[in-house]
């Protein structure tokens, strides 16, 4: 038996899904509150290029007015997944964390489905309001030959 939580994290909003329905978890020093969202997960094609993944929620309206206001502001989300113990349903490991920036949404009357994609534009060396610097991530290289040691 298996059994997988989904933690994200964006701006003021902390949501857990799977299992805590009505319930507020404390997970890696974060107070996650319970909602209804599915996660379509992170994935690559053959060229290395990221495919969008996808928050799903049900479709009312503080969930519009949060979506609006993410995908105007280019908000960076962090959604972990997260292996639970079947049968008490406590966090046993991280499984996956991904970083995406919420670049839109679409709706309906029933469900509101933000996308989601990489927050680094890899071709262009930018991204809307995020850059590589070195007081991000330390020394970056000065020329194209890198060699992983």
């Amino acid at each position: 038996m298996l059994a997988i939580g989904t933690f994200a994290a964006f701006n003021d909003f902390v949501f857990l899904q799977n299992f805590f329905q009505g319930e507020t978890r404390t997970y890696e020093g974060m107070q996650y509150n319970f909602a209804s969202f599915g996660y379509s997960g992170n994935t690559t094609d053959l060229q290395a290029g990221n495919i969008n993944a996808s928050l799903v929620f049900s479709m009312n309206e503080l969930v519009l007015n949060m979506a609006t206001e993410a995908a105007d502001n280019r908000w960076i989300v962090n959604v972990q997944t997260v292996w639970l113990d079947p049968e008490t349903l406590l966090e046993q490991a991280n499984y996956t964390t991904d970083v995406f920036m919420i670049t839109g949404f679409e709706h309906d009357h029933q469900r509101l489905n933000m996308t989601l994609s990489s927050p680094l534009d890899a071709i262009s060396g930018d991204a809307p309001r995020r850059r590589l610097t070195e007081s991000l991530v330390g020394a970056l290289p000065s020329t194209g030959q890198v060699q992983l040691i």
